[in-house]
């Protein structure tokens, strides 16, 4: 069986690599995605994303750092996952 391709708006990806588009939250209009709703202070990892000057928290040469392992709410990304990809990063050093 063929799978149909996904259509992923860009704008409802999250500065944290979450797609908005996928949760619940959004899916039943009670939120407007990550990109529209974040004002600046308000989501640790948004911020820091803008302060700087990336797309996403995954291209920072910090990625995954101490503070989305450890601050409660600062990604909704999984903290086993982000703890693998440290040890992957620290395996290749």
């Amino acid at each position: 069986m063929a799978q149909g391709k996904v259509d992923l708006k860009p704008e409802l990806l999250g500065l944290c690599g979450f797609y908005c588009g996928s949760c619940p939250t959004y899916l039943e209009g009670d939120c407007e995605g990550c990109i529209a709703k974040h004002q600046p202070g308000d989501c640790f990892t948004h911020t820091c994303v803008q302060e700087k000057g990336l797309r996403f928290c995954g291209e920072c040469s910090d990625f995954p750092c101490d503070e989305i392992l450890s601050r409660k709410k600062a990604t909704v990304l999984d903290k086993e996952w982000l703890a693998w990809k440290r040890r992957q990063k620290e395996e290749k050093r």
